[in-house]
């Protein structure tokens, strides 16, 4: 017979542990109304995602799934996001100088090495990046909100995991942005000793060797610290807080900080006040819904065609009927009576048109229509104009999520590179924060294209204007270096096709002085030579 728990009651918690199970209690509140719609999308469209309870590996059911549209659908969208935002074969954003930063040939050499050692994390294998941002892809079309975590690792440098939405608790600050992450998840007794062994708690402890398997609550909590004492220990002096608490006993077993944020929390879209967003799963639920019971009713319905309902007589068998392939039903001699089908008349077209249409508007939702490929038999120019049209579509959720999660991702990962000592020296003439960062996905780019069409169109416009010799020339109120410079940047030329602005000048003295040399006439007395 196992061990039973010491019945006394708790030692109360220390006061940072108790503050931390204080406010998950509020942000639980506040997160209730939202649970129901997650367990349903999750039911209805990929019940993979659903509510696993701590220590049961079982998968939910998924008796309420009739038809694979859905899934399907929001799979094509996740891995389209996956290639338009995050795409390992490309480099899918470059560091920038920004104003007033100087532009030379070490800043420049800078910027490049760290743009490669930055993909080269994000495409390393034992940093996991690649394979878990298709999972908060799907998280953030299914459910509207995912969660990224980047943790710091000796081995790795870096490593990414996506958590589950309903393990965590999210608070806003003023600006609308996520600084308050809580979640609760739980670890083998075994697994919280060999992690905590200074802290953890005796019951823990015990718990550790009788039963190692048994699973142990937790909780871990990363908010910003208001107030810091620069004398206390330096990871207690980070911006933000990192607290991890033993949920049953309410045990302290760490207290540390961050330098940054190290959960990343895009929302596909959100209502102002609101802590978690909505995205396209929540708009096509209710045709999900409608699709998945019609699916179902069709399936009856053909099953009823197939094998229809008999009707026999009461009295005129001698035994049981059997409708199975082969199968021998007796009946009394001289008996007129038959067995026969009940009629079922349904129409099984204008049910499946009816399917096909719900299909159709749950596509559109995901957004299949606007990411199709280009027919075959277009031209580069129309496909070209149909692609950028098309991207322009997703600008609004573009801008949330370079605000939410590609920013400080970049940022997080940057930071951690640079303490490590993996990123090249700091150029001396570069000041601190003057790095700033250009997204060059597919995107992005078609956003850009938008202006320099109207660049394009600008100079075709004043081209009859610009006559020769004009000394009052339209030309004088442009900056054309500025203009070619601001032209290679929206066509997401690498930086390093472009030479340094100091370089630039030096080439048109060189040439200022080569040209004065050629016009400059030769003195009297090289002439004369020249004559014999």
């Amino acid at each position: 017979m196992s061990a039973r728990r010491n019945p006394t009651r708790p030692a109360p918690a220390e006061p940072a542990a108790q503050a931390v199970l204080d406010r998950l209690a509020s942000l639980r509140e506040a997160r209730g109304h939202w649970l129901p719609s997650w367990r349903e999308l999750a039911a209805q469209i990929m019940p993979r995602k659903g509510l696993v309870l701590p220590g049961q590996g079982q998968q939910p059911a998924d008796e309420a799934v009739f038809d694979s549209t859905p899934a399907h659908s929001l799979e094509l969208l996740a891995s389209a996001l996956g290639g338009l935002l995050t795409n390992p074969a490309l480099p899918w954003f470059d560091l920038r100088l920004g104003r007033g930063a100087p532009d030379n040939d070490e800043v420049r050499a800078f910027l490049a090495d760290c743009r490669e050692r930055l993909l080269s994390l994000f495409n390393t294998e034992a940093t996991g990046f690649q394979a878990c941002v298709h999972e908060l892809y799907l998280d953030l079309c299914l459910f509207g909100t995912a969660v990224l975590s980047v943790e710091a690792d000796p081995d790795c440098l870096a490593r990414f995991s996506v958590r589950p939405l309903f393990e965590t608790h999210l608070a806003e600050d003023a600006r609308g942005m996520v600084d308050t992450v809580i979640r609760t998840y739980s670890l083998s007794a075994r697994q919280v000793l060999e992690q905590w062994e200074a802290t953890c708690p005796p019951e823990v402890r015990r718990r550790a060797q009788e039963e190692p398997e048994a699973r142990v609550n937790l909780i871990h909590a990363v908010f910003p610290r208001p107030e810091r004492d620069p004398a206390s220990p330096a990871s207690a002096h980070f911006p933000y807080a990192c607290v991890f608490v033993e949920q049953d006993s309410g045990a302290l077993l760490e207290e540390s900080g961050y330098h940054e944020m190290p959960y990343m929390c895009p929302r596909w879209a959100k209502v102002s006040g609101e802590a978690y967003g909505r995205g396209p799963g929540l708009t096509a639920l209710s045709d999900v819904r409608v699709l998945n019971a019609m699916s179902r009713t069709a399936l009856m319905a053909a099953e009823k065609m197939s094998d229809p309902p008999l009707m026999v007589p009461d009295d005129g068998f001698l035994g049981p009927v059997r409708s199975g392939p082969g199968g021998l039903s007796y009946y009394r001699a001289g008996s007129q009576d038959r067995i026969e089908a009940l009629p079922v008349r349904v129409d099984l077209s204008a049910i499946e048109a009816m399917i096909e249409r719900r299909r159709q508007s749950i596509r559109r939702i995901f957004l299949a229509d606007q990411l199709a490929p280009e027919a075959v038999n277009s031209t580069a120019t129309e496909a070209l104009i149909r692609q950028a049209e098309k991207m322009r579509i997703l600008g609004p959720v573009l801008g949330r999520l370079q605000t939410e999660f590609l920013a400080p991702l970049i940022e997080r990962a940057f930071n951690i590179l640079l303490r490590e000592g993996e990123l090249p020296p700091w150029p001396k003439d570069l000041p601190q924060g003057s790095l700033r960062v250009d997204y060059a996905s597919p995107v992005a780019q078609a956003q850009r294209q938008a202006e320099a069409e109207n660049l394009a169109q600008a100079v075709r416009y004043l081209q009859p204007l610009l006559g020769g010799g004009d000394p009052f020339s339209i030309m004088d109120n442009f900056e054309p270096d500025a203009m070619a410079r601001h032209a290679a940047t929206l066509f997401g030329l690498p930086p390093e096709y472009l030479r340094p602005q100091d370089r630039v000048a030096a080439i048109r003295a060189a040439r200022q002085e080569a040209a004065m040399q050629a016009h400059t006439p030769a003195p009297a007395a090289a002439r004369r030579t020249t004559a014999k």
